[in-house]
């Protein structure tokens, strides 16, 4: 489809400069963006198949959501616990899902981030044929991480042993190469992380992606008890033991790192790890406020992820910036570095770098793929609209989200789902599969 977003109120561009474009139009055609301009040059230049509207909207980059279980929209609201325990209800859980189960709650979990502007979802899953069945369908770009677990981190007799390192990791290599196409959707490896994953499960992890070209992304000090355990065992913290082993890089993505110390940040920031920071999870969940400020401080590229609807609850990654701003002065005190323009970084174009290294995803220049949100400027959450951004993450956020173009495709119109049979039909089989989990 040939799109014209038309005289657009104000463009949050996202690039290296942080532009912001007034009166401006965006002309969109083979899932990328061809060329920004004035609208009277790009219509006599292009033949749009859709003209939107857009001169009382702001126009945004699709949101990335660099760390989310698919799986657990089937959870929400189920377990109030502390981590531990959490995790043990949630493993209980998860052995009752089905193929129909699994692919139901992920289209649930992509039409809800959506809606709200989420057009890239970096997801943490073990099942993956019926996520990549249901991501396919939504239209929305997927980093899938097959996880991979070779420890059973609650069971009753400690960490026994569940899976051979490296039969898990040649399954996952063999759906990689099965699955994967260019384009909107990529695979990862995802070791789960310490202690769910062996070290040495994590070290042929590390090599086989490398051999294979794709990514990485684990969990890391998500829990004090992890990182009391990982010294106690291997004196080291989890940080530390993953560089002995060589598991981290560039090519790394880590989720949470609420725990780490001065120490552990230089490390990561040292092999240029990534970091997919979830503060509303951490804060359910007890487990702290991440030293994200901190991270950002030392050069680490820090995204935003939302986690799973079982810690969450919410798919809101405008909820997340608001989220990420308050608690960080609140750990670290008022610094003016921690704002809305921040925030907006960690949920475009650094979860986009996180993911691809074209610097194609998570901005709005001409050669970039063609994912837009489009922003209502005239409801009552966006008023008075001189500092539109701070509206957007402050009081705006996804109630405020009209249109959202993804690779080109125009999937989201005036706040709904274009395509009402597949909107209705993922709300029926998602009921029928909370039914069903329920009484299992």
């Amino acid at each position: 489809m040939n799109i014209l977003i038309e005289n657009a109120g104000i463009v949050f561009t996202q690039n290296d400069k942080r532009e912001v474009l007034r009166d401006t139009s965006i002309y969109i055609s083979g899932g990328i963006i061809k060329e920004i301009g004035k609208s009277s040059l790009l219509k006599e230049k292009y033949t749009p198949d859709l003209v939107l509207d857009a001169s009382k909207m702001a126009v945004l980059p699709g949101l990335v959501n660099l760390h989310t279980h698919s799986g657990q929209v089937l959870l929400r609201g189920r377990f109030d616990e502390p981590l531990m325990n959490w995790l043990r209800l949630v493993d209980l859980e998860y052995e009752k899902l089905d193929d129909a189960d699994t692919r139901a709650a992920a289209r649930l979990t992509f039409i809800e981030g959506l809606l709200c502007g989420t057009t890239t979802f970096l997801d943490m899953e073990g099942n993956v044929e019926p996520i990549v069945s249901a991501a396919r369908e939504v239209g929305i770009r997927l980093y899938e991480a097959i996880a991979l677990v070779d420890t059973a981190e609650t069971g009753v007799s400690g960490f026994t042993r569940v899976a051979d390192p490296e039969e898990e990791v040649k399954k996952a290599l063999k759906v990689a190469r099965e699955k994967m196409v260019t384009g909107q959707l990529n695979f990862l490896l995802g070791p789960v992380g310490f202690p769910s994953s062996s070290p040495e499960l994590l070290r042929i992890a590390s090599e086989e992606a490398r051999k294979n070209g794709l990514k990485l992304h684990a969990h890391l000090s998500e829990s004090v008890v992890n990182e009391e355990l990982s010294r106690k065992m291997f004196g080291l913290s989890e940080t530390g033991m993953l560089e002995k082993i060589g598991f981290l890089g560039p090519d790394v993505i880590v989720a949470h790192g609420v725990n780490l110390d001065p120490i552990d940040i230089q490390v990561l920031a040292k092999h240029g790890v990534n970091v997919a920071h979830c503060p509303t999870s951490n804060a359910k969940l007890g487990n702290g406020i991440a030293p994200a400020l901190k991270m950002i401080n030392q050069g680490l590229n820090v995204g935003l992820g939302t986690d799973g609807a079982a810690s969450n609850d919410s798919l809101d990654l405008f909820s997340e910036m608001k989220t990420f701003i308050l608690m960080q002065r609140s750990r670290e005190g008022f610094d003016r570095r921690i704002n809305a323009q921040l925030a907006l970084d960690m949920a475009t174009r650094n979860g986009g770098l996180a993911l691809d290294s074209s610097g194609k995803l998570g901005v709005i220049s001409p050669g970039a793929y063609a994912d837009l949100v489009l922003v209502d400027l005239t409801l009552p959450s966006m008023l008075p609209s001189e500092k539109v951004l701070n509206n957007l993450v402050f009081s705006g956020g996804c109630r405020a989200v009209r249109h959202v173009i993804v690779n080109g495709e125009l999937l989201v119109y005036d706040g709904m789902l274009r395509n009402e049979e597949l909107y209705r039909r993922a709300l029926e089989d998602f009921n029928e599969a909370a039914k069903r989990v329920s009484y299992k």
